[in-house]
């Protein structure tokens, strides 16, 4: 009896211990996650008077959708922006599409957020102070926000 007693009690140390150090580990795992779940930016850019990804921009997202793919997203914005050539109209037509093509993506490789603002910008700041056009305008951004780890 006295035996079966010991054994026993030695049992539960041991899975006592074993159990704290499962939840250390968990807490550890926790811990790391949320680290790696940190706001992530990222622009995508279009040839001239095109809207569609192409393989490069398709990459770009396709790295940004890997480092936060394990997280919960607050939110995600989207905004769509042109240069500064042509029509106003077309190029606030042109960066509404660039932003959905965007937008479509995540949505077909499952991304999901509490909440997504897309926006388009046209043209708007296209063009510098002085009148010089600014480069690398054709494009889409975006940024991936975690929901804050809670304490």
């Amino acid at each position: 009896m006295k035996q079966t007693a010991r054994l026993l009690t030695v049992a539960a140390a041991i899975a006592a211990s074993t159990f704290g150090v499962h939840s250390l580990a968990e807490q550890s795992i926790r811990e790391d996650m949320e680290k790696a779940c940190a706001p992530v930016e990222v622009s995508v850019y279009f040839a001239p008077s095109q809207y569609e990804l192409n393989e490069f921009a398709e990459d770009l997202l396709k790295q940004a959708v890997s480092r936060v793919e394990h997280c919960e997203l607050a939110q995600i914005e989207v905004v769509g922006f042109s240069d500064s050539l042509g029509q106003a109209d077309f190029n606030y037509h042109l960066s509404e599409q660039r932003a959905e093509h965007a937008m479509a993506y995540l949505e077909e490789h499952g991304v999901v957020a509490n909440t997504i603002q897309m926006s388009a910008r046209g043209q708007e700041g296209a063009v510098s102070d002085t009148g010089e056009p600014l480069i690398m305008r054709r494009k889409v951004d975006l940024r991936f926000i975690p929901v804050p780890p809670t304490v």
